[in-house]
């Protein structure tokens, strides 16, 4: 199938990531990560209620398992708890990632109790705030409690900063591992965040596997993950097992997103970005037919099955990020 033109057009009539913010940063799933780190609007909070919560994922196959929430600060929804314990009701377990900012002993209790794994943001403007996160989880026994954190040029030296961090700072020794969430040209970061060229990010790579530091990377940074691996000096086993750990795009394959208007676009990325058409969710009847295998989703998930070059699927949203 070649795709001809695309148009933006809204529609009435596998999803594992909800977003109940639309000022979103991102959530990791184990250490994979699907796409994101946006936070690339200034606009007024909109929150998810828990009867659309209820609605749309009511809608969803039997099969479905894990829920990825994206949260900035933990009491913004107050509807957020409830949506959790609701997943947990039917089967569902909820994961969510958060800055930490106004996190309270009580609501750490509350969450822990439902909570599958959790990542915390960590930002150069106060690293502890994140740190004392992660260590207020990991006291609770959360052991899939895991670090975001942005690469780009720009703050490539803060990365470092909490690789180094991990190995001396206490609060960090019981977490699971730091992931690298590549930036894109989307929001506030287009034009002033850059993504590492394929040295740098090599040298990322070698860095943590040479210190022994548990790490991960958002999808859309497989294809630099997997050529990184393929110039260091490890054996062919060894190479074949980590790129076989390494997940590239999955849009519209076994991954997709709602955000918090219950709008299904391929990525969150991809969220009005020229040409990205989204599906409606909440008119939505059938979730086969009228999301999975709509129009709009079946176009996209063919594109990024053309996009594959030795089982690497490379970034159709934003192909000035690929290798």
């Amino acid at each position: 199938m070649k795709i001809k033109s695309i148009s933006k057009k809204q529609f009435s009539g596998k999803v594992y990531n909800f977003h109940c913010l639309p000022s979103e940063n991102y959530f990791s799933e184990g250490i994979l990560v699907h796409n994101c780190y946006k936070n690339n609007k200034n606009l007024p909070p909109t929150n998810m209620t828990l009867d659309v919560f209820k609605s749309i994922i009511n809608k969803f196959p039997k099969t479905l398992t894990q829920v990825a929430f994206g949260i900035t600060g933990i009491q913004t929804n107050p509807d957020f708890i409830p949506m959790m314990e609701y997943c947990r009701s039917i089967g569902v377990i909820p994961n969510f990632t958060l800055s930490g900012i106004d996190l309270t002993d009580e609501i750490a209790d509350k969450v822990s109790k439902v909570v599958g794994a959790l990542a915390v943001s960590a930002y150069s403007t106060n690293k502890n705030v994140c740190y004392d996160t992660v260590k207020k989880f990991t006291d609770r026994g959360i052991e899939q409690t895991n670090i975001h954190i942005m690469v780009s040029k720009e703050t490539l030296p803060f990365v470092y900063e909490v690789l180094n961090d991990r190995l001396v700072d206490p609060r960090l020794s019981k977490m699971h591992a730091i992931v690298f969430l590549g930036v894109k040209p989307k929001g506030r970061a287009k034009n002033s965040y850059h993504p590492l060229s394929k040295g740098e990010y090599f040298k990322l790579v070698e860095e943590a596997l040479n210190k022994n530091i548990p790490f991960g990377f958002d999808s859309c940074s497989a294809p630099k993950f997997e050529e990184a691996i393929k110039e260091l000096t490890l054996n062919d086993e060894v190479k074949k097992q980590l790129i076989q750990a390494s997940e590239s795009c999955e849009s519209d394959l076994f991954s997709s997103y709602i955000n918090v208007y219950g709008e299904f676009w391929h990525c969150s990325f991809s969220e009005e970005e020229l040409n990205q058409i989204f599906v409606d969710v909440v008119q939505a009847k059938d979730f086969f037919r009228d999301i999975w295998y709509s129009e709009p989703v079946r176009m996209f998930r063919q594109k990024s099955l053309d996009s594959e070059v030795d089982g690497c699927r490379k970034c159709t949203v934003f192909p000035e990020i690929n290798v």
